[in-house]
């Protein structure tokens, strides 16, 4: 079975647009772009179309690579201070001169709609979550597999998921029996943006794989699992098509919850 991401995705949406129809007023989206990286400029535009689709407003600020870290802190500071903007979004990576850190965490946590200041789970996770409930799969009593253990999907979904009591192991860089821990696996969730890692002899067949990892090559977007992976399970994310639309309906629903609305 493949588990698509529009279906999840277009139903968040239906939910939102009855949530934001009686609210006045409209939730501002203001987004943080940083520099020319064709992969987030693309990101963006995606995320100003749906907003627009929604009717939820839309702001970018756009710099060049060149922006130090005093301005990027006081556009914080003032989108936190600006009752209009319901919700900021900083577009990562940004430049290595940067600190990154700094300024995710100057964000006020009731404008975090991307939950990258650490105080609530990410949006990714909470796609991850929303599409093994749209299809029904069961996490009581399997054996849960999360590889990589990064702050955008791993180390936020292994706290999703401990908080509800379910049974997690996580394998990254440092996990030197990994092939063996992922075959013991009833759900698989990867995210490390090494394409191909997960291949068929390391999956049984009985398995489901969540792919939300992400690589660019050559213009096209892969993920962690090899194709022949695909033969093999009983069900799996495509990639790109599974988590990445859903990541950006959470997204969308963050904004939409926020306590900022009246």
């Amino acid at each position: 079975m493949i588990l698509y991401g529009k279906p999840v995705a277009e139903k968040i949406y239906k939910e939102i647009k009855l949530n934001i129809a009686t609210k006045s007023p409209k939730p501002i989206l203001a987004v943080v772009l940083v520099g020319e990286n064709a992969s987030s400029l693309a990101y963006v535009k995606l995320k100003e179309k749906r907003a627009k689709d929604l009717g939820i407003g839309f702001e970018l600020y756009h710099f060049p690579n060149i922006v130090n870290q005093e301005a990027l802190e006081k556009l914080i500071d003032d989108l936190n201070c600006n009752k209009y903007v319901t919700g900021i979004l900083v577009q990562l990576p940004l430049p290595k001169k940067i600190d990154e850190k700094k300024i995710l965490s100057k964000i006020k946590q009731k404008k975090d709609v991307d939950g990258l200041t650490g105080k609530k789970p990410t949006v990714t996770a909470l796609a991850i979550m929303e599409i093994l409930k749209y299809y029904h799969i069961d996490l009581a009593n399997k054996n849960i597999v999360i590889v990589g253990h990064g702050k955008l999907v791993g180390a936020p979904l292994e706290k999703l998921l401990k908080e509800k009591k379910y049974k997690v192991t996580v394998c990254d860089k440092s996990t030197s029996d990994i092939k063996d821990k992922i075959l013991t696996a009833d759900i698989i969730i990867t995210a490390t943006g090494v394409p191909g890692l997960i291949t068929a002899d390391m999956v049984k067949k009985s398995a489901v794989i969540i792919d939300a990892g992400m690589a660019e090559i050559d213009g096209k977007i892969q993920g962690d699992v090899d194709a022949k992976v695909y033969e093999k399970v009983s069900a799996y994310t495509p990639s790109p098509g599974g988590v990445g639309p859903v990541t950006v309906a959470c997204l969308m629903k963050n904004l939409t919850k926020s306590n900022n609305l009246n």
